[in-house]
């Protein structure tokens, strides 16, 4: 089960990483960004430390106990980035300053780690974790400060991220909440093996039970801590996945608008489509905006005040008009105002206007009656001719 959660955890860190990696090659800079690149680095090597080919490797071609000690090294190292990554500044306590202090105890812990080693036989180095194992001093002290030290760091992230929660909101929110369990069960697991490993080396409680409770502990940690940190990617990706599938159907129900009006003005239409849905909405709303600015002093003024099913009607009778006279003459207005702000709701006006376009065309031509239903639900695809009007690619 450990082997599971290790694979899961390193495929996920590695996934951070690549993340991480291709944020700092777009640009995004900061000590909060390189901290949590190093974060997710240690975090990532450690993970691979632990596994049985990299630790046979170190200790037979380092020193016996190296793997051991590089391995918590690594989380430590990590942890302290986590806590500069965390830091909540404030007018007195700046995010470099903070970087500055954790320097001293995260070296003061690898020294100490160091030390503890040397005075850890080589038969105990790269034995397991155990009741018998603690009797011994120097083995006991080692995993005494590894575990004093990630209690130290998980806290501070604890008392960090619960200043974040108290004033975010949404899925910020619930994504501090699984980080701020994580590392709140990460802390509690390290202090109580700093417990356990003094009751059993000084002969006074057993370890077997706390040491169970710990490894529980750490994984449940682990995965509330993988959750956390990789929810704001995934929403962000979700988010992304999701407009472009709205911007999609949107821009395929503005089509029949779009052909309408630009079949009398085609000068509107700019060289380049774009590839993504978002470009290809956002040009389609401008062109037929372009294009309804033009047709304006030719639409009564009354436009805005009748249902869609007229006002297209009036745009018919307008394009119509436009092409008689070879253009419009006369003060030009607004038309069809948005629904807010934002390319969503610019659009959605004008998918409703779409909408009628349709479903007039096909009163005229019972031919394009199947052709209904595929306007009005933007997800169908969109016919290839509308009145007479070529669609465009």
């Amino acid at each position: 089960m450990t082997d599971i959660i290790n694979l899961v955890a390193l495929v996920a860190f590695v996934l951070a990483l690549c993340w991480r990696l291709d944020k700092i090659r777009r640009g995004s800079g900061g000590l909060q960004a390189i901290a949590m690149t190093v974060a997710i680095s240690a975090l990532t090597l450690a993970f691979v430390v632990s596994t049985r080919t990299s630790a046979h490797y170190l200790d037979e071609h380092v020193y016996v106990g190296s793997s051991r000690w590089l391995y918590y090294a690594l989380l430590a190292l990590g942890v302290a980035a986590l806590v500069i990554v965390f830091f909540f500044p404030t007018a007195r306590a700046t995010r470099e300053r903070r970087a500055g202090h954790e320097a001293f105890p995260l070296v003061v812990a690898l020294i100490g780690l160091q030390v503890a080693l040397v005075f850890t036989p080589d038969s105990l180095r790269t034995s397991s974790v155990s009741e018998w194992s603690f009797k011994n001093w120097g083995f006991a002290l080692f995993y005494i400060i590894a575990s004093a030290y990630l209690a130290y760091g998980f806290g501070a992230c604890v008392r960090s991220v619960f200043k974040f929660y108290r004033v975010s909101e949404g899925y910020l929110r619930f994504s501090l909440g699984l980080l701020l369990a994580g590392f709140g069960l990460l802390a509690f697991a390290s202090v109580l093996q700093v417990l356990a490993v003094l009751g059993s080396a000084s002969g006074l409680i057993g370890a077997v039970n706390s040491l169970i409770a710990v490894r529980t502990l750490d994984i449940v940690g682990i995965v509330a801590f993988l959750v956390g940190i990789s929810f704001p990617m995934l929403h962000s990706r979700w988010t992304e996945l999701a407009a472009r599938r709205r911007h999609r159907r949107a821009a395929a129900a503005l089509e029949p608008l779009w052909s309408l009006l630009t079949s009398a003005i085609p000068e509107v239409v700019l060289p380049e489509a774009g590839r993504s849905p978002t470009q290809r909405l956002h040009r389609e709303v401008v062109e037929i905006r372009d294009s309804l600015t033009q047709l304006s002093p030719l639409v009564p003024e009354e436009f805005d005040d009748v249902d869609d099913e007229v006002k297209v009607a009036m745009l018919r009778d307008a394009v119509e008009a436009y092409r008689d006279e070879g253009g419009a003459s006369g003060p030009v207005r607004p038309m069809v105002p948005a629904d807010g702000t934002g390319l969503d709701a610019e659009a959605a006006p004008l998918i409703r206007l779409s909408r009628f376009v349709v479903e007039d065309s096909a009163r005229e031509d019972p031919d394009a009656a199947e052709d209904v239903d595929a306007y009005v639900d933007p997800g169908h695809e969109v016919p290839t001719t509308m009145r007479g009007v070529q669609a465009r690619d």
